[in-house]
């Protein structure tokens, strides 16, 4: 009788892919960034200073403030300024209630 059949899985196959130290989106979003700056600013004599420095300052502010971050951390964070705030979990509060009834009007 033969031995169980195994094959080799790699440790790191759900960890997102990463160049150099930044996220995709963050790759995306700098390249754009250079891309339309060169668009607009292209034919002035400064345009350098928009089409490098700009996006590579960008990237390193991301790559500081993303440093040691879980992924989609800009993402997460986005989501949670712009969320309305209140929560609860246990009885109804009449603030509440008439804060989410707003919030949903506005909408």
């Amino acid at each position: 009788m033969e031995g169980l059949k195994t094959s080799r899985v790699h440790r790191k196959l759900d960890t997102q892919l990463k160049i150099l130290g930044f996220e995709i989106m963050d790759l995306l979003a700098i390249m754009m960034l250079a891309a339309v700056n060169n668009l607009i600013l292209g034919r002035l004599k400064f345009a350098p200073v928009f089409v490098i420095v700009i996006p590579t300052l960008l990237a390193a502010v991301l790559y500081i403030v993303k440093r040691d971050k879980p992924e989609n951390y800009l993402l997460h964070l986005l989501r949670y300024l712009s969320s309305p705030g209140l929560y609860s979990a246990g009885l109804k509060n009449e603030k509440l209630e008439e804060k989410r009834r707003n919030f949903i009007a506005k909408i």
